[in-house]
């Protein structure tokens, strides 16, 4: 008998784990309810979120009266696991308010069945991202008759003049150089936007959220030096350090305790004067690389859990440039790619008589963590206003440089140093280029404006790259600025 309850015992066991594995497809047998897909939507802050569910039933028209509907969200972290759900609405048709902190969210629509008490949700969940005015979206940093300047256009396109000026009562400093958003992946790290400027104060320290006053970055420092000129940041996901390099001097400090540490002493080595670009180590490098204007030549920096001293690169390296020697002054570069591969390092380059030229290279490490650098191409950049342009940038594929001069954007081939195109921006003069390296890649933000520096004679346009290099128009936000010296993504 014993022998027989256990079989009946499997059996049901069985039997029900078949139902489990089945799912939805059990309840559609039962009683046939199809919710459509919602689509993932962003929505700004205070501002009503609608949605209309399309429902369907296989035994006759959908009588709304028959079911009760629940709609809630909530925060989802990189674990996975959901914090408290915020109720939103017990209608079927969601129109509410959306007064939920900016943040990532997942949306949960729930239909129950009175008769039956059978729950029915979509097949699949709905990403809802909360925005406000500065928590997702693009700053621009402009001179404003001399005084640093911040327009920040959100993802729904939402645009706010005189951010900082307007959330703190003062502006952010005088001659502007750069913005920055720094971030990490370590817990209790505080992220924050660093605007930058080129006079005592250094610039400034900002909250991500609202624009609001930390401290002057020069008191970000253990031992202030005697130049606070940041130029350029540089940290990764999964280390607990990250840099700045201050006046051609790279620091670091340990960003992984609540509150903002300081950065400490200068990084030791071989080095005379760090040019103000970021070469930014990958996940699959663990190295950072950089180049020294002083003796013009590329170095690398070691990061297992830590940044070590400032190394050199190794003497036997070929291609049609040496690293080692290049001979000549960086006026642009980087590393660029995904965060996971950044690995391909595209530069302009200025010799002694003003000649400009396109360097590419690829980066990665060899099996003992040693710095691997492979020259790629060197091609003179002698096209219509490459002598004259001041701004340049590449897209995350680091196929094409575009360099902006007069009123114009053009484009030269990394591979043949061909000019593939020019494009006629107008509104005024180029001021700055950069391409969206965060948010959305196939994107370049320009600065137009008439040069003279006043409040609103600049405007902010964005340009949409094809595969093949060539541009075209998709936003023109008008006279929101000055003339534009920096673009930087904050998600």
């Amino acid at each position: 008998m014993k022998r027989i309850y256990c079989l009946l015992g499997f059996i049901v066991c069985a039997f029900y784990a078949c139902l489990e594995d089945k799912g939805n497809d059990v309840y559609r047998e039962l009683n046939d309810v199809t919710i459509e897909r919602m689509k993932d939507t962003t929505v700004e802050q205070f501002t009503h979120l609608q949605i209309t569910p399309e429902i369907a039933v296989s035994d006759g028209d959908f009588n709304p009266e028959n079911y009760t509907y629940l709609w809630h969200m909530y925060i989802t972290y990189g674990s996975g696991n959901p914090t408290k759900s915020d109720t939103l609405s017990f209608e079927k048709d969601l129109d509410v308010e959306v007064t939920s902190i900016p943040e990532e969210y997942t949306l949960v629509f729930e239909m129950t069945d009175k008769k039956t008490g059978i729950q029915y949700v979509p097949d699949r969940l709905t990403q809802i991202t909360v925005v406000n005015s500065y928590s997702k979206g693009m700053m621009a940093l402009s001179n404003v008759n001399g005084e640093a300047n911040v327009t920040f256009v959100n993802v729904v396109g939402s645009v706010v003049e005189d951010a900082y000026q307007k959330v703190n009562g003062e502006v952010a400093g005088k001659k502007p150089t750069g913005v920055r958003y720094i971030t990490s992946m370590i817990a209790g790290a505080e992220k924050m936007v660093v605007i930058m400027t080129d006079d005592e104060r250094g610039g400034v320290v900002v909250k991500p959220l609202d624009m609001s006053y930390v401290m002057d970055f020069k008191d970000m420092f253990y031992f202030q030096p005697e130049i606070v000129k940041p130029q350029s940041f540089g940290t990764h996901s999964v280390t607990l350090y990250e840099y700045v390099n201050n006046n051609g001097l790279l620091y670091r400090r340990e960003n992984r305790a609540n509150g903002y540490p300081k950065y400490g002493v200068a990084v030791k080595g071989d080095y005379e004067k760090i040019a103000p670009f970021d070469f930014f180590f990958s996940m699959v490098n663990y190295r950072a690389y950089f180049y020294d204007q002083g003796k013009e030549r590329f170095i690398s920096m070691k990061c297992p859990l830590q940044w070590d001293e400032i190394i050199t690169l190794p003497d036997d390296l070929t291609g049609e440039f040496n690293p080692n020697s290049v001979g000549m002054q960086m006026v642009w570069g980087g590393l660029f790619g995904n965060e996971y591969s950044m690995s391909s390092g595209r530069a302009v380059m200025v010799d002694d008589s003003g000649e400009h030229y396109m360097l590419s290279f690829e980066v990665g490490k060899d099996k003992d963590g040693n710095p691997q650098f492979s020259p790629k191409k060197k091609r003179q950049l002698s096209h219509p206003g490459g002598k004259e342009a001041h701004t340049f940038t590449t897209s995350q594929k680091a196929n094409f440089l575009y360099y902006g001069y007069a009123g114009k954007i053009a484009c030269v081939s990394f591979d043949t140093g061909n000019l593939l195109m020019e494009y006629e921006v107008g509104g005024g003069n180029v001021d700055y280029i950069e391409c969206d390296q965060v948010g959305n890649t196939n994107q370049m933000w320009v600065g137009v404006s008439d040069g003279s520096g006043a409040k609103n004679s600049g405007s902010i346009v964005v340009l949409e790259m094809s595969t093949d290099g060539s541009l075209k128009e998709v936003a023109r936000y008008k006279n929101v600025c000055g003339k534009v010296v920096d673009f930087e993504y904050k998600k």
